[in-house]
């Protein structure tokens, strides 16, 4: 099966008391300059894609589920998505809810709910295709334990969902050594992200939490990681480039034969990117890697020049500018530049799907 496993989920709720019923979406409280502008980038790139039905100017929650559900079913390359949750902000110390820090909320039982509505649609609609649940449980929430519960044993949650600096997760932190053997034993994988945070607020004030080196402590016990985005930078001008240093951290992670730390290929068709990705080709095996885009971040598909972009030819191109689905372009430029499909299908041997 042709997995993208790192697809986000977005809404317009602003009622707190509301998240088991609508993604709960605010960052007026707490905005920084540079998320504002990518908000409006998003949203000007949805809109493209007619996400709009009512044509009042914003893209409710119910709107994007519905691009999310016509893109997946009108894909030609890829067979399942994996929706992300995000868990809110607590605090580290005192374990409650920051609820002014927290701009983006997906509950695990508001995403199950709709992943379960609509994989019911693509069967009534005979569509051969299926949405995942990846859930997000903060470890710094009191209820930790209650909550991995319901994700572990009422839900079919394929993954748990970290951003570090955004949930102001200490990955480093003993204190967490519980909540990494409970999703060990239940071979439950984290998607963590690494590297720069620049879609959230708190991402880019709390960057210092998003080193991957970090990762060393739920391998330690015994945690299956996928790193996102290949631990590459945003801005390659302003932003470290720690691609081999990383790639060192795989191999040892990975010494004794068995995969235990991936890495995703999400967001790295951002034009800001393209100039790595021979570098990536070259230092990371793809029986370490697995498919994601990364969307609603947007997939251009005009940087890709030919001869200038890694060899695509000009065929190429004329195929990937064409492509409207952007699940499918992302596949397209990735296919161009030389990743192998293999890692569309890696994800079955990583996340935890239903059934095994």
């Amino acid at each position: 099966m042709r997995i993208d496993m790192h697809c986000h989920v977005m809404g317009n709720g602003t009622d707190l008391q509301n998240i088991d019923n609508d993604v709960y979406l605010y960052a007026e409280d707490n905005q920084h300059w540079f998320t504002r502008m990518l908000a409006n980038l998003i949203e000007e790139e949805l809109e493209k894609m007619e996400a709009d039905l009512n044509r009042d100017g914003t893209i409710s929650t119910y709107e994007y589920f519905e691009v999310l559900y016509r893109l997946l079913s009108e894909s030609k390359e890829i067979d399942g998505v994996v929706l992300l949750a995000l868990d809110a902000v607590y605090s580290p110390k005192s374990g409650e809810l920051d609820k002014k820090r927290t701009d983006l909320w997906i509950s695990n039982r508001y995403l199950s709910k709709k992943v379960a509505e609509l994989n019911k649609r693509l069967k009534k609609d005979g569509k051969d295709k299926r949405f995942f649940l990846g859930a997000s449980v903060s470890p710094n929430r009191k209820d930790w334990e209650a909550e991995l519960d319901y994700v572990i044993n009422q839900t079919e949650a394929v993954l748990i969902k970290w951003i570090p600096s955004t949930q102001h997760i200490r990955v480093m932190d003993d204190k967490h050594r519980d909540f990494y053997k409970a999703i060990a034993e239940k071979h439950l994988p984290l998607l963590c992200h690494v590297g720069p945070e620049y879609s959230f607020p708190e991402g880019i004030r709390n960057r210092q939490l998003d080193n991957f080196r970090y990762l060393e402590r739920p391998l330690e016990y015994g945690v299956t990681v996928i790193a996102a985005h290949c631990a590459t930078p945003v801005f390659p001008i302003i932003d470290p480039n720690v691609t081999k240093a990383f790639y060192k951290f795989m191999k040892a992670a990975n010494s004794d034969g068995t995969i235990r730390l991936w890495s995703d290929t999400s967001a790295l068709s951002l034009s800001t990117r393209l100039p790595l990705i021979p570098e990536i080709l070259e230092t990371f095996p793809p029986k370490w890697l697995v498919h994601g885009t990364d969307f609603p971040i947007p997939i251009d598909g005009w940087p890709n020049l030919p001869l200038v972009a890694y060899d695509i030819t000009p065929e190429e191109y004329i195929a990937i500018c064409k492509t409207k689905n952007p699940f499918d372009r992302d596949v397209l430029i990735k296919r161009a530049h030389g990743f192998e499909d293999s890692i569309m299908e890696n994800a079955g041997k990583v996340l935890r799907l239903p059934g095994t």
